[in-house]
């Protein structure tokens, strides 16, 4: 049985501000400002859903309104009784040339093809939609952090190793070049030698360089606080976890595109709506009033019943019900319903794709961790044999059996192999970190 391999990553130096993976991630999920704008979004879908709800129900309106005259006007609608009732009729209506009213309405559908009830189930779903827009957003984050933080590891393991690389080399150049000044080298093999520690060093700068960056792009996910410096992992390459999907319904990213099958299967009900009539109901309750215009005396019984500047008012209100049905339109409805079936088999076919993606994904995410590994345990050997040959090769050197050419091409073949070794373990635990964003759960529940 193969003996199971730990590998504990090393640490950074530096200790300003330094963080462990969790609670990088877990920053990054209080700070992070893209989850805020998604969070604000979740906020917004869950208001509109309440207004469309609200709309169920009517509006109730204050309304007032001032209006001059160039001619008066009466304070209501007049009638026929109103004008020739009685002797003296017309004469007790009063009418003014500056006209307030005020008053309240209340209006509510009471049918319209159902286009309203689905109106606010769309506005259901797109709540939906957006919490679970949330949730991969969060998935998303947790996995873009942890696949940062593993790359940080990797180069500053590759930075300890090339520091160490370049002490060699710089150790191997002092030896030549004091070998040099006895006699016993060559001045080609000094320069060969003072080549090879300065291109180390520059290795080391860019390695270094590239930490920095990495670094303040997490600073960047976290919300802004300054990453100084990451903490050790432990990587188990012969740990096996279940990584099987049960259904691909329980995903979120699924439900995501069945969702929008969903809004599209209500958006074709919805367009079916112009085929039916639509029926509202009003009301009003208010007074209208003003001062009057003239004054108001019979001609007849000589009896004056209203003076110039007297205030008065009328008290209205009415109920309606109001029906419009739409019998012809010259084929825009029909074009209407016809364009969300479209809609909607597109919706359908987005839904299947993403299935089999979901599917292709997890089978090359799985062939990743494999071929991860495999390069893991090659890398390793390769490096055992390589970290031998130059030990070997180091002292036939030292004994002038081999040229330092062959020496240094040894110790490049070592140091590359060590690098692929790093890589490649970090590679493996990026592949099973990817894996869990497939099947979400890279956020604890």
């Amino acid at each position: 049985m193969k003996k199971r391999i730990i590998i504990s990553l090393l640490v950074s130096t530096t200790l300003l501000n330094a963080m462990s993976l969790d609670e990088t991630i877990e920053k990054a999920l209080l700070h992070n400002n893209s989850l805020k704008q998604i969070s604000l979004d979740v906020e917004e879908s869950k208001a509109n859903r309440t207004a469309k709800k609200a709309q169920n129900f009517g509006r109730i309106d204050l309304i007032a309104n001032y209006d001059h005259y160039n001619n008066a006007r009466t304070l209501s609608p007049l009638t026929p009784m109103d004008i020739v009732g009685g002797t003296d009729g017309a004469y007790k209506i009063p009418t003014t040339n500056d006209l307030v009213t005020a008053g309240v309405a209340y209006n509510v559908v009471l049918f319209n093809g159902f286009a309203q009830q689905n109106a606010y189930k769309i506005s259901d779903v797109l709540y939906k939609n957006s919490i679970i827009k949330s949730k991969l957003g969060h998935e998303e984050l947790i996995y873009n952090v942890r696949s940062i933080y593993l790359s940080l590891l990797s180069l500053d393991e590759q930075l300890q190793a090339q520091k160490a690389y370049s002490k060699a080399q710089y150790d191997l150049y002092r030896k030549i070049e004091s070998a040099y000044e006895i006699g016993s080298k060559s001045k080609l093999d000094t320069l060969k030698a003072k080549n090879a520690y300065e291109a180390s060093l520059s290795n080391e700068q860019k390695i270094q360089a590239n930490i920095e960056i990495l670094r303040a792009t997490l600073t960047s996910l976290i919300g802004g606080e300054e990453f100084g410096s990451e903490e050790a992992v432990v990587i188990d390459i012969a740990a096996k976890k279940d990584n099987t999907l049960e259904s691909v319904d329980s995903l979120n990213r699924y439900r995501l595109y069945q969702l929008k099958s969903d809004i599209a299967t209500k958006k074709l009900d919805s367009s079916y709506a112009s085929y039916y009539p639509k029926v509202d109901f009003s009301s009003y309750y208010g007074y209208s009033m003003g001062p009057n215009a003239t004054t108001n005396t019979s001609p007849i019984t000589h009896k004056t019943y209203l003076d110039k500047g007297d205030f008065n008012n009328e008290t209205i209100w009415q109920v309606g019900i109001h029906l419009k049905w739409s019998l012809y339109d010259f084929g825009s409805r029909s074009a209407n319903v016809q364009k969300e079936k479209l809609a909607l088999m597109s919706a359908k076919l987005d839904e299947a794709d993403v299935k089999l993606e979901i599917d292709k994904n997890l089978k090359v995410a799985k062939s990743k961790l494999l071929l991860a590994k495999a390069n893991f345990n090659a890398a390793q050997s390769q490096y055992e044999l390589l970290h031998e040959i130059v030990r070997v090769e180091s002292v036939k050197y030292d004994n002038d059996a081999v040229t330092l050419t062959d020496l240094l091409d040894y110790k490049a073949q070592e140091k590359l192999a060590y690098s692929k070794m790093i890589s490649s373990k970090y590679e493996f635990q990026k592949a099973q970190y990817y894996i869990d964003y497939l099947l979400e759960r890279g956020e604890k529940k």
